[in-house]
This record gives structure tokens, sequence and C-alpha cells, in this order.
């Protein structure tokens, strides 16, 4: 998993002043009206203790990328180890991991709207209604529940062990459970526990295709098991099909899916793509990786363009690769510390 590669790959290295933003910067999020892209936020983890994570935004229409946007707008840096992000309500939540912390900023121009603090290590937020909200954990053994009209946790749900991905569908939450192998099935009305269904080792992305079926990415652990990708009908809550990868030592990741939902696209060294109706898993890369360390990926909801992110050594600068949905590139720029997650704001 990635989290623990960076963190193994950190502790091995280790044995601003506020600026004026220009106004090419966060002021153009509320006034950009181009319809064929949608601006891009780049969550950049920085490095693990060293509180230099931050999120760069990408303006497609004119190419520029705007680095370290939250301090820019407010007058602290954002964190240790910036997860993952979210949009909901003209609002973008951003979770601190290290810093224990869920940053809501306004989306328009980044100002800092409240600090939701109290989190073990947080990893992924999701929107259940305008009210409430669940974020999953590495270590609380829970999953908070959060509400949003007075930034506080309000409770939690038990869960023995280290959530990851979330997703709501029919008024039902699916939470991909690491540690016991599971998509854990909650009822939002209630906060209570429907079921658990058996996937593969260590599940951590999760998606919903055109046909309302759910795809789940299970990385196999640490070479413990072959990879698998599955596909789960949550209506008759059944699996549906299991694809085997064929090498125990691959670790794919960073499940996402177009906005049509019939494209599944996912990491594994390389870049691949899969429709929902095939049959095997990919073998030719959609982008090929030489020397890349490539960590997140992320589709226009527009365009169906594809960003991925290069983490290169996670200490330098990493580098954001653009392309086409047919696999022709762009253009690339410059983002900060492990840029990791991707919000295409709406």
């Amino acid at each position: 998993m990635r989290f623990f590669v960076t963190i193994s790959f950190l502790l091995l290295l280790i044995s601003c002043s506020k600026e004026e933003l220009g106004p090419q910067c966060i002021d153009c999020i509320e006034e950009d009206t181009d319809t064929e892209y949608a601006d891009v936020l780049i969550v950049n983890e920085g490095n693990f203790g060293f509180g230099n994570g931050s999120i760069s935004l990408y303006k497609p229409s004119n190419q520029i990328a705007s680095q370290n946007i939250f301090q820019q707008s407010n007058t602290t840096p954002l964190g240790d180890v910036i997860q993952s992000i979210t949009q909901f309500n003209n609002k973008a939540y951003i979770v601190v991991n290290n810093s224990n912390k869920v940053e809501v900023v306004d989306i328009n121009n980044f100002n800092s709207i409240a600090t939701i603090s109290g989190f073990n290590s947080p990893r992924y937020f999701l929107a259940i209604n305008n009210n409430k909200a669940y974020v999953s954990d590495l270590y609380a053994n829970s999953i908070q529940i959060v509400d949003l009209t007075n930034n506080i946790i309000s409770g939690n749900i038990s869960i023995a062990g280290w959530t990851e991905e979330l997703l709501l569908h029919n008024d039902t939450v699916y939470v991909c459970d690491m540690t016991n192998d599971n998509i854990i099935i909650i009822n939002p009305l209630n906060n209570t526990l429907i079921d658990s269904v058996k996937v593969g080792r260590q599940p951590s992305s999760i998606v919903k295709d055109q046909n309302n079926k759910l795809w789940i990415l299970c990385d196999g652990g640490f070479n413990e098991t072959n990879p698998t990708l599955i596909k789960y009908n949550p209506q008759t809550r059944t699996i549906e099909a299991t694809f085997v990868f064929p090498n125990i030592t691959e670790s794919p990741n960073g499940l996402t899916i177009n906005a049509t939902g019939n494209q599944l696209y996912f990491i594994n060294s390389s870049i691949y793509t899969m429709n929902i109706n095939d049959a095997l898993l990919p073998t030719t890369p959609f982008v090929s990786s030489t020397n890349n360390n490539f960590y997140g990926l992320g589709i226009d909801p527009i365009n169906e363009e594809v960003y991925i992110s290069d983490a290169i050594d996670f200490v330098q600068n990493g580098v954001i690769f653009r392309y086409s949905n047919s696999g022709n590139l762009i253009h690339q720029f410059n983002s900060g510390i492990i840029p990791g997650d991707f919000l295409f704001i709406k």
C-alpha cells in the first residue's frame, strides 16, 4: 500500500510566508466559465512528520498550475500528510491524516471555514446528506460520524480495523475494510451495520458503474495473495465476477471510473484501463511507466482526460501528466511533494 511505502522510504531518509495570489490563481476557481474542462485540485501528501502537505490548483484551459493555495489563502500551512479531498455543497473537505483533522474551505476562494478535529488517523470523507458525513480511519477501529452543521464529530460506528474508501449508493454506504478483507455495508439512516461481504485481501478502492454494480480493487497485501478486482451486485449482495492478477508481487491501487461509468482505470506500476464488460484483465498499459513512480490517478468528468501523478522519489516535488482519453500526452507540470489525489471542481 502507498501509505506504508511512503512511510518506510521516509524513515530511511530520516535514520512561507503568506503570498499575494495572482489573478490566475485561486480567484479564478469561481470565475472560469470554460465548460470543456474541470479545474483540478491536486492533493500533495507531503513528507510524514514534516508538515509540508499542500494543495495545487491546475487550470487546464490555460495550463497554469498554482502551488500551495491553502497557505496562500490562509495564515497557516495545511498540515501533515494530506490524504484526500472531497467537494460537497461548495465546500472542500480536506482530510489531513497525521494532523488528525479535516479542514473545511470555501471551494471558490479556499478560505478556511472550519477545522474538524478529534480524529485518530483519518483517510476519506463521504457526505451522507447536508447534515452528516462519515470519515474512515487507519487506527481508530471506527468510522467517525461528522455533524456538518456544527463541524464536529458527533459519534462513531465501531469497526474492527483499518477502513479506506467509502461509497454511497441507494441510501446504503459501502466501506473498504482493509483489515478484515470485507466490504462493510452500513445503513446511514441509523448508523448501524447491515452486513459485511468477504472480498479479496485488502480492499482499498471502490467505484460504481453505469449498471449500478460496484467494483472493488484488492491489492493482495504484502505479497500475501494475488490481488483481485471484484464486481459486486449490491441489489443481490453477491459477487458476480472476480478478476485475479497473475503475479502475487503486484500491488494494484487507485481504482477510478469515468463519468459515463463504463471504463475503469487503475495503477499497477503502469496505468491500465478496462471496460466494465471485458472478460479479462487488461495486459497492455494505457500509459506505460519507464522510470516513473505513478502514485495517483484521476479522470476529468467533463472530457474524460486522464491525470496521473508521479511521486518520483517521495522527497522532491512530483509531476502531473495530463493525457487525452485516447492516451496522448497533452501537458505535464510540477506539483507539490507526493501528489496522490485529484478533485475535479464541479
